[in-house]
C-alpha cells in the first residue's frame, strides 16, 4: 500500500517538476558550458551588421566574470576604448548576466544590469543569444535587439607583432589619402603621425594613443586628431583587417563603410 501511494505521489509531482525546468529545443539547444569560454565578437543584431565602432569584444571567463571591450563613453562627446567586468551563469539554454555597465553603452553614471539570454544557435565558432529580458538600474526595459550574434576569436589568432612598425595610409576608397601615419608599438602603445612636408611628419595628440587588436578587428583610442576629425578630444576608430603582411608591406583596412590601403614603411 505504501509503495502504491509512493508510485501515486511520484505520478503526480514528477510531471510537476519537469514542466519547471527549462526546455530546450532544435531551436534553443542545451549549450556546451566550456565553449563560452572565449573571446567573442558581437557584431550583428537582430541579423543586421553593425558598424565596427558598435561592436564589443566578450570574455567569458571561467571565474564566471564575463569581460566587456568596447567604446566607453567619458561625457562631453569623448571616447575611450576600455572595459567592464560583469558576472555569467549558464545552465541548459540559458544565460544570465549581470553587473554594472559604466561608461559602456553610453552610461557615464554606473548603471546596474540584469540580463536573461536563451541560446537560440550556437556551434563552435558563432553563436546567437535571443534575449529573453533586460533590466537597467532595477527597472524592466525594452531592449533595442532581440537577437545578438557572436563569431569567436580563434585562440591562435595572429599577434600584434603582425603589426609592429609605420605604415603609411594611402588610398580612400581608391582614391588619395596620404597625410597620415600610424605607428604600432609593443604593449599596445599607438603613435599618429601627420604630414608637415614633403617628407617630415609630426605626432599627433599628447602620445598617449593606443590599440587594441581582437584578430581581425582592430580599436584605435586616439587624442586630438584632426584626421580622424577629433580636435582637442578623446575619441575611438575602429576597423576590420581585410589583409596584412608585413613581408608584402601592404594592409588594407575597413571602417565605417569605407576601405583604407597602407603600405609598411619601417619596423619600430
Amino acid at each position: 500500500m505504501m509503495l502504491r501511494g509512493l508510485t501515486a505521489i511520484l505520478a503526480v509531482v514528477v510531471p510537476a517538476v519537469l514542466l519547471l525546468l527549462p526546455s530546450c529545443s532544435g531551436e534553443s539547444p542545451a549549450y556546451n558550458r566550456e565553449n563560452i569560454k572565449a573571446t567573442w565578437i558581437a557584431d550583428t543584431y537582430d541579423g543586421v551588421l553593425q558598424d565596427e565602432r558598435n561592436c564589443t569584444v566578450i570574455t567569458f571567463q571561467s571565474s564566471g566574470t564575463v569581460v566587456y571591450e568596447g567604446v566607453l563613453s567619458l561625457g562631453n562627446s569623448e571616447y575611450q576604448w576600455g572595459t567592464n567586468n560583469l558576472r555569467y551563469d549558464t545552465y541548459c539554454c540559458d544565460l544570465s548576466i549581470s553587473g554594472t555597465y559604466e561608461g559602456l553603452y553610453g552610461h557615464t553614471s554606473p548603471m546596474d544590469t540584469y540580463q536573461e539570454y536563451t541560446f537560440a544557435h550556437s556551434q563552435d565558432s558563432l553563436m546567437t543569444l535571443a534575449l529573453e529580458s533586460m533590466s537597467l538600474g532595477g527597472v524592466e526595459v525594452t531592449p533595442e535587439y532581440s537577437t545578438v550574434t557572436m563569431r569567436k576569436i580563434p585562440k591562435t589568432y595572429a599577434a600584434a607583432d603582425s603589426l609592429y612598425g609605420v605604415w603609411q595610409f594611402n588610398t580612400m576608397n581608391g582614391g588619395g589619402f596620404s597625410d597620415c601615419r600610424i605607428q604600432f608599438g609593443t604593449e599596445g602603445a599607438l603613435t599618429m603621425l601627420r604630414r608637415t612636408g614633403e617628407n617630415e611628419w609630426e605626432p599627433m595628440g599628447a602620445s598617449e594613443d593606443y590599440y587594441r587588436l581582437y584578430s581581425d578587428f582592430l580599436a584605435l583610442t586616439v587624442y586630438d586628431n584632426d584626421i580622424f576629425g577629433t580636435s582637442g578630444k578623446w575619441d575611438v576608430r575602429c576597423f576590420l583587417i581585410d589583409s596584412v603582411s608585413v613581408v608584402n608591406g601592404y594592409m588594407s583596412l575597413r571602417s565605417s563603410g569605407d576601405i583604407y590601403g597602407l603600405s609598411f614603411i619601417s619596423s619600430n
